[in-house]
């Protein structure tokens, strides 16, 4: 018969006497680690069920958005389809003006990433040098992104006003009902594809946040076992007097 391991049999040991000793008057003063490592472990399961209750609750209402989405697309390409040269003639003439608009939107974007991590580097920068012409140039630096930032985003409300007036037919025009509902397709497609980053934003920091939660539980689970095992340990080194853990001491004479 193969020897039996000391280590497993003195967290084996450890973990019985959590279930046995709590309240006995020869509970060991180590059975309190266990209590710790147990609110913690705890703690960051509820934690990660948290996280994870969020992402499936994120997932589930943009397909529930989607689907509104496509119901409301379709209802407006009926419209769309009855009234096709109408559309077909105004897209050839906003074509040009939604291809610059997505350009410039997608600058806006780019700039507005790049001024938080200008002043996520000057906030840093202040905490770690009291050098006045590192701290100034710092500043100016953020200051003209700034204003650079303000300019792109009156740029594209410029181009927004434009398209608007090219998607809006004048009174009595022929297949107005068709132009409106091409431009609320428009409005529709960038709307889904500003709510498609957006939630692709979030389930990526939520998928990183959980696999760090997930660490952390890992953790929490190491350090219980820790516990269990200098409980075992203590149990033993006492042999203190349980039919059921008492068990236990004579395989564990054999297996040191």
């Amino acid at each position: 018969m193969a020897k039996e391991s000391y280590n497993d049999l003195i967290f084996q040991l450890g973990d019985l006497a959590r279930d046995i000793l709590p309240g006995k008057p020869n509970c060991p003063r180590s059975m309190e680690r266990v209590y710790r490592a147990e609110e913690v472990l705890e703690a960051r399961r509820e934690e990660l069920a948290i996280l994870e209750a969020e992402m499936n609750d994120e997932d589930i209402a943009y397909q529930d958005s989607l689907a509104q989405h496509e119901d409301e697309c379709a209802a407006q390409k009926e419209i769309t389809g009855r009234f096709k040269r109408a559309v077909d003639a105004v897209e050839g003439k906003v074509k040009g003006l939604r291809k610059t608009l997505d350009t410039r939107r997608a600058d806006l974007r780019y700039a507005i990433a790049g001024l938080r991590k200008i002043e996520a580097k000057l906030a840093d920068l202040e905490m770690t040098t009291q050098d006045p012409v590192k701290l100034d140039a710092a500043r100016q630096n953020l200051k003209k992104n700034r204003i650079a930032q303000m300019r792109l985003a009156r740029e594209v409300e410029d181009w927004e006003a434009q398209l608007a007036t090219a998607l809006t037919p004048t009174p009595g025009q022929p297949g107005a009902a068709g132009i409106l509902a091409h431009k609320r397709l428009i409005e529709l497609e960038d709307a889904a594809a500003e709510q498609k980053r957006t939630h692709d934003e979030r389930m990526a920091e939520l998928d990183q946040a959980i696999a760090a939660k997930e660490e952390e539980t890992k953790g929490a689970e190491d350090y219980l076992d820790q516990a269990l095992f200098l409980l075992g340990e203590e149990v033993y080194a006492q042999r203190i007097k349980e039919e059921q853990l008492a068990s236990f001491y004579p395989r564990l004479d054999r297996a040191q």
